[in-house]
């Protein structure tokens, strides 16, 4: 007798026993970027979009990639399966120019091989049956993956692509007949890059168009319909209002007058952010001229805006700017995207901000101090703009800081070169595409998140989650990077392991869209632990391949999403700058971290000393959280209180976060050195690395005794790891012990050596000598038929080879570019091709000069005995210029030699290759870069 269940409960139960018994009967197929990985293979296995490849040609559109790797290695994957009986397994897998030959084992035993996976282009296997009937149990069984070594023809990479696993019940089972019919379809394919025939969608619109995984929902906060276009970024002040500003008129290059006449824009304040439905701003400060970046502090706001670094003051208390005093000026404004931006409050009272790789100038402070800016560096100043100085240098463009509840400061590089993610740490240099140091001895970093594989000319913004008000697991923890070209905000996991390395792994998109104009340029989570998106909304994001002053660049749209999940609730954000003074320390235990950090930003505005004993009280007391005694930590310090006790109980806290910001600490405190030596000497056996460089720091800024220096000069006296990775202009020390030693080593030399080299910087080397002419009209006529003419071509369906393309890339691209470090790394790397919008890859190679980017500019030497030279402009600094060529050959000038050097406006340093090609022969090579991931 059956139990005594309702009908409609049966009715359930027998639908799902039906399923289940089909399942049984036919086929289950199991994709494999969801299968689960049982060991720590060598190199790395991760999901990869296969749409570049051709839409709907793998299920889901994605695959599990298994690069990084060599003949021997194994990889090993669980196959769950629920009932025990007799099956047939198959499997779909990727061919290409650089994948391996492998053998197939289940459970040990060898059941297939060795499969060759070689193919001069991209491809499908369909699907391949993988050993005959096999008789399993129910439950997890190990399927393994050998590589055994490669085609003769390939590129020795040896990777895998797998797609998915069919398993099918019974002996005689048809995988061919039953595959199909269970390969997943995929959303479908969302445009990338410039698009020129993109239609604008009402805010509503687009909302529709979002993606987002399950629980998540995104929301307008604002607008062009309610005042808000183009806006640059978006930051929140200690009220829990949002800031923003409008760049209507960007990009305005080579126009220097620009800076000196009101503009159109404007910097705005929404008081309700947090609030549901489109909100609509208050104007702070009009006539501003395409402000990057604004830092709220007190009555006002610190703004960067083309040659200066300003601050705009509220003297009157109506809400609106009156007042404005310039705090930093000579900024470089060669080149509009790179300007001076991401200002950013760090523990200290310091505000920094990153320029990027194009500008060059000599920058006065308010204290009157001249310095060189010159290409990617990175400085900071006091919040009265005196004390300016360059702590950082390399990266092309640094588009974001994200500060951590425990101090740790994150930054990024725009470009997917390995530096996607990166841990800051002062005084450090990044490679980029010009060669700039702070130090002839400094070591140059080494990536951080090499194949992270983000897919992404120009990621611009960081947003760290790690409030317990925000979003949940698996997304705590995670950094979000906004990646406007892809039109994705994507999900970066990190864990940190014993010798402080971090390992970054790619965790899905938390974002997507399908209208293609959806452009996020600026993150932040905000008072309500909600994802805050900046949406520049344009068909076109390149700054270059498409003219400046294309019709297609929107200047009127622009809005704000909010990204909420189901698990958090609506809240009003408490007004920190209204909080009673002695309620201030409470705000420091915040699950929100917003919260956390305007608190201690509050205790210092108001420069509250009388909480000093609570403070204190706080850090001692063990129940406290360590991201609250660091917070606690940075106010007394913002405060200038010091007790020699309270930093002994620090400096051994078993956190060596807290201990690195009591090390730190000590010198904005200005400790004297003999009291800070005695303080100290536990650290005498400190193994974290960041702790090492801050006690270096401060006797780098204090007068070292010989003493002194013997007693540091213990962590440098083993031999030193030499160990080496390659990458993007590499090798480089490795991450682990070699590189940290290095720049360990070099923060001794700099105790020891107090005049830290700075680069030149002369006009006359940064100066436009000729300018290339204008093409007719006839001649970009030429060139848009000749695009058009090889994107039809490469429209055609077909098994095209792709050995001409990949023979005259290897022969002719790779003397100036790289791919996987193969070549010479003079212009951008070539990795990632497959991703790139397809016609500025193709604009790049039939019209470089039209696609030039100003760092790329053809440079030319004019010397005093009448010879010339040309080329790529590497290095410059007070006695040498140094000109590189195609293949890596360099040539040093002494500055004592050249007449004139400068560059040529409009003329790319790449040669115009292919004029000498035929169509047929340029899509042969777009055809092969479009499979270079």
């Amino acid at each position: 007798m059956l139990p005594r269940f309702p009908r409609f409960l049966w009715l359930i139960l027998l639908t799902l026993g039906w399923s289940a018994s089909v399942w049984a009967q036919e086929a289950a197929l199991l994709e494999g970027e969801t299968l689960h990985l049982l060991n720590q293979p060598a190199g790395t296995a991760r999901p990869q979009e296969m749409r570049p490849f051709g839409d709907g040609g793998w299920s889901a559109n994605r695959q599990l990639w298994w690069s990084g790797v060599k003949p021997g290695d194994v990889l090993e994957l669980a196959l769950p399966v629920t009932t025990a009986g007799t099956y047939r397994l198959g499997a779909g897998f990727t061919k290409a120019v650089d994948y391996g030959i492998f053998d197939v084992s289940l459970d040990g035993k060898k059941i297939a091989g060795p499969l060759d996976f070689y193919s001069d282009s991209v491809k499908h296997t369909a699907i391949i049956e993988l050993g005959g009937a096999l008789e399993l149990t129910a439950g997890e069984h190990r399927l393994s993956f050998t590589i055994t070594g490669a085609n003769s023809s390939a590129v020795k990479k040896y990777m895998l692509g797998l797609d998915f696993v069919l398993l099918a019940r019974g002996a005689n089972a048809d995988l061919a007949a039953l595959g199909p019919k269970l390969v997943k379809s995929a959303p479908k394919e969302i445009k990338t890059g410039n698009v020129i025939d993109a239609v604008a969608r009402t805010p509503e619109e687009e909302r529709k168009a979002f993606t987002l995984p399950e629980g998540f929902t995104i929301e307008l906060v604002a607008s062009e319909e309610t005042g808000l276009p183009k806006p640059t970024m978006c930051v929140f002040d200690n009220a829990g209002r949002l800031w923003s500003a409008t760049a209507t008129e960007y990009p305005r290059d080579k126009e220097p007058g620009i800076w000196s006449r009101p503009g159109k824009d404007r910097v705005v304040i929404f008081d309700h952010p947090c609030a549901r439905g489109p909100q609509t701003p208050r104007t702070f400060a009009d006539g501003m001229v395409m402000p990057l970046s604004v830092l709220p502090s007190g009555k006002g706001a610190y703004v960067a805006q083309g040659p200066e670094i300003f601050y705009l003051d509220d003297t009157d208390g109506d809400g609106k700017a009156d007042a404005r005093k310039v705090l930093l000026h000579g900024f470089g404004v060669q080149d509009t995207h790179t300007l001076p931006h991401q200002l950013a409050w760090m523990p200290g009272r310091r505000i920094v901000y990153s320029q990027g790789v194009l500008n060059s100038g000599k920058v006065t402070d308010a204290g009157g101090q001249t310095i060189s800016f010159n290409k990617t560096q990175i400085g900071t100043f006091r919040p009265d703009g005196t004390g300016h100085e360059v702590i950082g240098a390399g990266m092309n463009n640094i588009w974001s800081w994200a500060l951590s509840r425990e101090g740790r400061v994150f930054i990024h590089e725009a470009n997917d070169y390995g530096y996607s993610v990166v841990p800051f740490e002062e005084d450090s240099t990044y490679p980029s595409f010009v060669d700039t140091k702070l130090h002839p001895a400094t070591p140059i970093h080494p990536p951080t998140a090499q194949g992270l594989d983000l897919g992404g000319t120009g990621f611009c913004g960081l947003a760290l989650c790690d409030g317990a008000d925000s979003f949940p697991a698996p997304w705590r923890g995670c950094i979000f990077v906004s990646n406007p070209v892809l039109g994705r905000v994507h999900a970066v996991s990190m864990e940190q392991g014993a010798d402080g390395v971090y390992a970054f792994k790619k965790a899905g998109d938390l974002v997507q869209c399908s209208d293609p104009m959806f452009r996020p340029i600026s993150v932040v989570f905000g008072p309500d632990g909600c994802l805050y998106i900046a949406d520049w909304y344009n068909r076109i994001i390149s700054h270059n391949e498409v003219a400046r002053d294309h019709p297609g660049r929107d200047k009127t749209h622009g809005r704000l999403w909010r990204v909420r999940h189901v698990s958090q609730s609506e809240r009003t954000p408490p007004d920190l700058t209204r909080v009673a003074l002695a309620e201030l320390p409470a705000h420091l235990t915040a699950a929100n971290t917003w919260e956390m950090h305007a608190a201690w930003q509050e205790i210092a505005t108001r420069g509250a000393k009388e909480l000093a004993p609570a403070l204190e009280e706080m850090i001692r007391n063990p129940q406290t959280a360590d991201d609250t005694r660091i917070h606690a930590i940075w106010s007394l310090e913002d405060l200038g209180q010091y007790d020699a006790k309270l930093w002994s109980v620090l400096l051994a806290n078993r956190n060596p976060n807290v201990r690195h910001e009591a090390v730190r600490a000590l010198g904005s405190l200005k400790v004297p050195a003999g009291e800070a030596f005695a303080l100290l000497q536990p650290l005498a056996g400190e193994e974290a690395w960041t702790v090492r460089y801050e006690v270096l720091r401060y006797f780098r800024r204090a007068s070292a005794t010989s003493e002194q220096l013997a007693w540091l000069h213990r962590w440098s006296e083993s031999p030193a790891d030499q160990r080496q990775v390659q990458a993007w202009k590499g090798p480089y020390l490795a991450l682990g012990g070699p590189y940290e030693r290095a720049f360990q080593d070099f923060l001794f030399l700099l105790i020891t050596d107090k005049n830290r080299a700075q680069p030149a910087s002369d006009p006359r080397w940064d100066q436009v000598v000729s300018t290339q002419p204008a093409r007719s009209a006839t001649e970009l006529a030429a060139i848009t038929k000749r695009v058009a003419a090889i994107k039809t071509a490469l429209a055609v369906g077909g098994d095209h080879p792709v050995d001409s393309g990949r023979a005259f890339v290897e022969a002719t691209c790779l003397a100036c570019h790289q791919i996987a470090t193969k070549g010479v790394p003079l212009a951008p790397p070539l990795d990632g091709s497959a991703s790139r919008d397809l016609d500025g890859l193709i604009t790049s190679i039939v019209d470089p000069d039209g696609a030039i980017e100003n760092v790329f500019r053809l440079y030319r030497v004019e010397k005093k005995d009448g010879t010339s030279a040309e080329g790529f402009r590497k290095n410059v600094d007070e006695k040498q210029l140094t000109l590189m060529f195609m293949g890596g050959t360099t040539q040093t000038i002494s500055l004592s030699e050249v007449k004139t050097a400068g560059y040529v406006q409009g003329k790319s340093v790449m040669p115009p290759l292919a004029a000498g090609l035929s169509d047929e022969q340029v899509t042969d090579v777009v055809r092969f870069l479009r499979t270079v991931k």
